[in-house]
């Protein structure tokens, strides 16, 4: 019992733990939320008073120079007693003669003042009867010529007293705003009068409008969406044909001239332009709770809210700052905390212009209202509190949420809480490692290129990185000197250190070939060598010739030692008899019997030195390649048959049985056919000396793929301690101690003659087993 109870309150510990502060979070942000929720009425109250200046607008005072256009067009009719054009008012152009023109316009029968003049024609139509339905009914208004008495009003009342010393009480009390402009004798706004609730800023609106050559502009504006929107009506047009070119300027006057001008305003006007301006009911509902302060109330807020936020994990009690609410890297969290900031401001603005606000094209009330026309009023307010309650919860709750994620600096420390949450030092620890691998690489590529490889693409590369370098010094002008001279700096230090490192490994190589030069052919290439690397394998290979060719010399030697040994032996042995025989022969007392034992002794031994003699000559003149070869077309089984047959005799003596496999077909060869005569003669020799007397010897002649082979297997009779390739060299015998009779040569022969008519052959010893294999092709 005690256990568990233990166990439980250990549970109850852990979950105190886990959610240790959250009741605190909570009454933050409700705070938060009563203290917003507590200002609205400030906010609607500020609203209410902060009411934007329509006289002031661009599109109102935009209205006011299209009507000064048209009233002073009008002003001109009636000064010339007839009716005018807009174009011959407001239009002209200066003409010259075209010279040197590659290009020009043809506009047929018309000209480009005409073209021009028909479209400021109709232009300036729609401003009159853009005037006619508004200003000229929404205002009191006249014109009045300065040269002249010619004027024209739409009022009886005196406006010219507007602005002047003698204006009366009652004139003043009637028009609260008025502007009034007089224009020179070249068009230029000389001077403005005006009244309104912000009059300094009314007269700058004024001044900056009349001054925007607006009538230009529009003009210009108009031709380029015409058929001729391809000229430039700003520059000089060459038009005409073939037949005759024209240059033409044209110049518009922009403003009226030497003239007075004035617009007088009633409240009741007031109201009607308000009424009538489309912009005006957002600028009421709108503007006025964006510029209420509601933002930067917002913002207070949420900064005291985000402090808080930071603070409370120094109480013990307060564990949510150890749960990551959200798993945000450092760089992620600041830029939604920043945009948040942002936009979380602008969105409270709409909820309380949405909740507060009278017209029914902003508020929730009306909307939710339109939706269920059924609902009465208390219960659409009572929605459109519980959604201002959720939306400041959600805000509210981010906000404290992305606070909280730079509070786990308090449990991982400055120094882990960067490792771990700063995406900036990963990335850098990233490119620094890339960056790294691919200097280590350029590095080890640069120094280990083989000089025998193609140069280009890396130069290439290297002079690419050089030019952005440079290009990038030479946007910082005269600084980039000094740039330059670091650069260069740099350079010097990089080519000493590369250089120095070709001459090192250019030692390294340099030492190597000096101890192979002095006869250590045994040296042993350990160091690296850099760029010069691939000499190693030169060298190598120098080494191996080297050796070989020292071995080949010392075994050159010694055969050549054994070659005399051999030769003085094998010559003095039948030489010593027959000169002992002599001897014998002159002894006084020799019988006819002797002497016929004697003679036949000499004849024997005179044969064996004859017949040595021969294939010494024959051995020679094979490795000197001095033979004439005549071949024909040899069936080489017939012609092995033939050998035996001279030799069957011996065989059956020497007690050897011979076993035969030759195909039935029979198989050709271009072969000499004494010489392959003699080379199965020295072979069938070979075998019937030395073979182990009562055993077979196989004879196999067959075909693998385009070649013919002839195959020789016996039993040596004496163990053979001579290397099988040995025993092709001359005056070498299977027998070691020379026992028998022998030239030693008999092999040597035969391989020559099979080389020489480019065959080859092999001999094989496994054991006791002697097995000699000629290859010819077909």
């Amino acid at each position: 019992m005690g256990t568990k109870l233990k166990n439980r309150d250990h549970k109850n510990t852990g979950l105190k733990n886990k959610t240790g502060g959250l009741f605190a979070a909570i009454l933050l942000i409700f705070a938060a939320e009563a203290v917003f929720l507590s200002q609205y009425p400030v906010f609607q109250e500020r609203a209410a008073t902060e009411e934007p200046d329509i006289l002031s607008g661009s599109e109102f005072l935009h209205e006011i120079y299209q009507a000064n256009i048209v009233l002073y067009k009008q002003l001109q009719e009636q000064t010339a007693g007839q009716g005018l054009s807009y174009q011959t008012v407001y239009l002209s152009a200066s003409q010259a003669a075209a010279e040197n023109v590659n290009e020009y316009f043809d506009f047929g029968d018309a000209t480009p003042l005409s073209y021009a003049g028909d479209t400021l024609d109709n232009l300036l139509a729609e401003w009159e009867l853009t005037f006619q339905e508004g200003l000229a009914l929404q205002t009191d208004y006249y014109i009045a010529a300065c040269d002249n008495q010619e004027f024209l009003a739409n009022t009886d009342r005196d406006l010219t007293a507007l602005g002047e010393a003698d204006e009366d009480e009652a004139l003043r009390t009637e028009y609260p705003y008025y502007i009034k402009m007089y224009f020179n004798e070249d068009g230029i706004l000389s001077h403005v009068w005006a009244r309104s609730g912000d009059p300094d800023g009314l007269l700058k609106s004024v001044q900056r409008v009349m001054q925007s050559r607006y009538l230009e502009r529009s003009l210009y504006e108009s031709l380029s969406y015409s058929a001729y929107g391809g000229v430039d009506w700003e520059d000089a047009i060459t038009y005409g044909n073939e037949d005759g070119l024209r240059q033409t300027r044209l110049h518009v006057t922009n403003l009226p001239k030497n003239c007075v001008i004035c617009y007088a305003i009633t409240e009741a006007q007031l109201a009607q332009i308000k009424a009538s301006s489309p912009l005006f009911p957002s600028a009421q509902t709108a503007g006025n709770y964006y510029n209420s302060g509601i933002q930067q109330f917002f913002a207070v807020i949420l900064v005291l809210l985000g402090i808080a936020a930071l603070l409370l994990p120094l109480w013990k009690g307060y564990h949510l700052h150890e749960r990551i609410l959200l798993p945000l890297h450092m760089e992620s969290a600041v830029i939604l905390l920043f945009t948040a900031f942002l936009v979380l401001g602008e969105l409270a603005a709409g909820m309380v212009r949405c909740t507060m606000s009278d017209q029914w094209a902003f508020s929730l009330s009306y909307a939710i209202q339109s939706v269920l026309p059924a609902l009465p009023a208390p219960i659409a307010d009572g929605i459109v509190f519980v959604l201002n309650l959720l939306f400041l919860t959600a805000a509210f709750s981010l906000w404290y949420a992305l606070v909280t994620v730079f509070c786990q600096v308090y449990v991982l420390g400055w120094r882990t809480y960067f490792r771990k949450r700063w995406l900036g030092l990963r990335i850098y620890r990233c490119l620094r490692i890339a960056i790294r691998r691919k200097k280590m690489r350029f590095i080890r590529e640069m120094q280990h290129r083989d000089p025998e490889e193609d140069i280009r693409a890396p130069l290439l590369k290297l002079l690419a990185v050089n030019y952005l370098i440079l290009a990038f010094f030479s946007l910082f002008w005269i600084f980039g000197i000094f740039l330059l001279a670091v650069y260069s700096v740099f350079l010097y230090v990089c080519l000493k250190k590369y250089i120095g490192f070709i001459q090192e490994k250019y030692a390294c190589m340099l030492c190597s070939v000096r101890s192979i030069a002095d006869g250590n052919l045994q040296t042993a290439f350990t160091d690296d060598w850099g760029m010069f690397e691939s000499c190693k394998g030169e060298l190598n290979r120098i080494q191996t010739g080297f050796s070989n060719a020292v071995e080949e010399e010392v075994k050159s030697q010694r055969m050549r030692t054994e070659l005399i040994t051999n030769v003085s032996h094998d010559l003095k042995t039948p030489l010593t008899a027959i000169i002992t025989y002599i001897d014998l022969l002159r002894e006084e007392g020799v019988t006819d019997e002797q002497r016929a034992e004697y003679l036949k002794v000499l004849e024997r031994k005179s044969l064996r030195l004859k017949a040595l003699i021969e294939d010494l000559f024959e051995v020679s003149k094979a490795n000197s390649g001095n033979v004439t070869f005549q071949k024909e077309k040899v069936d080489i089984g017939n012609l092995v048959r033939q050998v035996y047959l001279e030799y069957e005799d011996r065989a059956k003596e020497a007690d050897l049985l011979f076993r035969f496999a030759v195909p039935d077909q029979k198989l050709y060869l271009m072969l000499d056919g004494e010489k392959t005569y003699r080379i199965f003669d020295n072979l069938f020799i070979n075998i019937i000396k030395y073979a182990m007397p009562q055993t077979r010897v196989y004879v196999t002649i067959y075909k693998s793929g385009d070649e013919i082979c002839i195959e020789l297997k016996n039993i040596s009779g004496s163990e053979l301690n001579v290397a099988p390739e040995s025993l092709t060299e001359r005056f070498v015998r299977g027998d070691s101690a020379r026992s028998t009779e022998g030239s030693g040569l008999g092999l040597a022969i035969a391989r020559s003659f099979v080389e020489l008519q480019g065959g080859r052959m092999e001999i094989s010893v496994d054991g006791d087993l002697f097995k000699v294999t000629l290859f010819w092709k077909e």
